[in-house]
């Protein structure tokens, strides 16, 4: 006989198969400029906290929408060397260094 727990999880089963397995095969894929992305997205957060800034503040600062903002601060964008230099040249800080440093120590 069925614990309760385990007859509540078969009655609640979704019937949406999980991408977990995809997802984390497509992570450890795009490991390394995963790492740098979430580089970025950590020095514009610390940036903004230290500046007391809203999303919306450092989006016009950035000259880019509120919701590509988040895309960034999400840790997930693909960015091009424009993009970074230019988010570096505006808050004056490097994005990309210190991650650069530690995936060519670690990974490379």
């Amino acid at each position: 006989m069925a614990s309760k727990a385990i007859r509540f999880l078969e009655e609640h089963q979704s019937s949406v198969s999980s991408k977990f397995e995809e997802e984390a095969r497509w992570r450890q894929e795009n490991e390394i400029w995963l790492r740098l992305s979430r580089s970025v997205s950590l020095t514009i957060i610390d940036y903004m906290q230290e500046h007391n800034l809203s999303r919306a503040e450092m989006a016009r600062m950035l000259n880019i929408s509120p919701q590509y903002l988040s895309r960034i601060l999400s840790g997930t964008e693909n960015f091009s060397i424009k993009s970074v230099a230019k988010i570096e040249a505006v808050i004056g800080v490097p994005c990309l260094l210190p991650a650069a440093q530690a995936v060519r120590g670690s990974a490379l």
